[in-house]
């Protein structure tokens, strides 16, 4: 494997992960939770996926290096920019007591983090090569 089809590879598994948690978000935003259900003892679903999340952010910043060559430097630094917004955005969630469907709702509302899946969606349809 080329180091291009290796730093593809780990990007696509992150942006897999970021997808898959934030259809969850989707889920858990339309169910309409006044507050977090913990089954059990350990994590709720949704603080699950948000740590996910998060984990796949720390192996995509990881993987971005390089990202476009000379032509993707603006690209990528916004890119990173976001890509720290959006961690951000996770921390103050999952610093939170209990997380409510509102809360999971406005998360996926902000335009941050719109940004950033679009940022995702843009760099595996254009710049990584074919699947």
């Amino acid at each position: 494997m080329t180091d291009e089809t290796t730093q593809a590879a780990a990007m696509r598994d992150a942006f897999d992960r970021i997808e898959e948690s934030y259809e969850f978000m989707l889920a858990y935003a339309a169910q309409g939770r006044k507050r977090e259900m913990v089954e059990g003892s350990g994590d709720s679903q949704i603080r699950q996926y948000l740590k996910r999340f998060r984990s796949a952010l720390d192996d995509l910043e990881n993987a971005l290096e390089g990202l476009g060559g000379s032509d993707g430097t603006a690209f990528r630094e916004r890119f990173q920019a976001d890509l720290k917004t959006v961690r951000s955005v996770l921390a103050l969630l999952l610093a939170q007591p209990s997380i409510t469907s509102d809360m999971v709702d406005n998360t996926n509302g902000l335009i941050a983090v719109r940004a950033f899946l679009t940022d995702v969606f843009f760099t595996d349809q254009t710049i990584l090569p074919a699947r």
